[in-house]
């Protein structure tokens, strides 16, 4: 299992989303936005929806959701960026005054399987290189003992 701020494309991530009044406010709209590259960043991945889309939001009134996004299997590697859009109405000064404001964050570190594979792949053939150098030095020991120890025989015969 993956840390939860990564995954692998294909897979399936977990956006939560609070939003709180601090202050009574009307017309309150919020779009949750996620973007990724594909095709090594040559064309894009998005999706958006609204998470909230009221006419009154009360002071203290909290809402909170989880949103469940498929990442898409051909996405690239690397970070998938979200962004919140927020517009709402506040009475100052006698009047409504509309409102807006954007918060990014990071959605998830999309890892690259291939590149995992081809780095286990590479470490277990270099493990059995070592193994088989350590088996060639282990026969090359073998034959130079031999080879003394004939030689040894030979001049003991003579």
């Amino acid at each position: 299992m993956l840390p939860f701020n990564e995954c692998y494309s294909g897979e399936s991530i977990i956006v939560k989303v609070r939003i709180e009044a601090l202050e009574n406010v009307k017309n309150v709209s919020v779009t949750l936005f996620l973007w990724g590259s594909k095709s090594e960043g040559s064309t894009s991945w998005s999706t958006s929806f609204a998470v909230l889309d009221l006419t009154d939001f009360s002071n203290g009134t909290i809402r909170q959701e989880a949103y469940n996004i498929t990442v898409p299997s051909d996405i690239d590697p690397g970070l998938t960026y979200g962004m919140l859009f927020l517009d709402w109405s506040i009475y100052q000064t006698a009047s409504w005054e509309s409102q807006w404001d954007k918060a990014s964050f990071r959605a998830t570190y999309v890892r690259n399987r291939s590149h995992e594979n081809l780095q286990e792949s590479y470490i277990q053939l270099e493990n059995e290189l070592r193994n088989t150098w350590i088996i060639a030095h282990i026969f090359l020991a073998i034959a130079i003992a031999l080879a003394i120890s004939t030689i040894y025989m030979l001049r003991a015969r003579a």
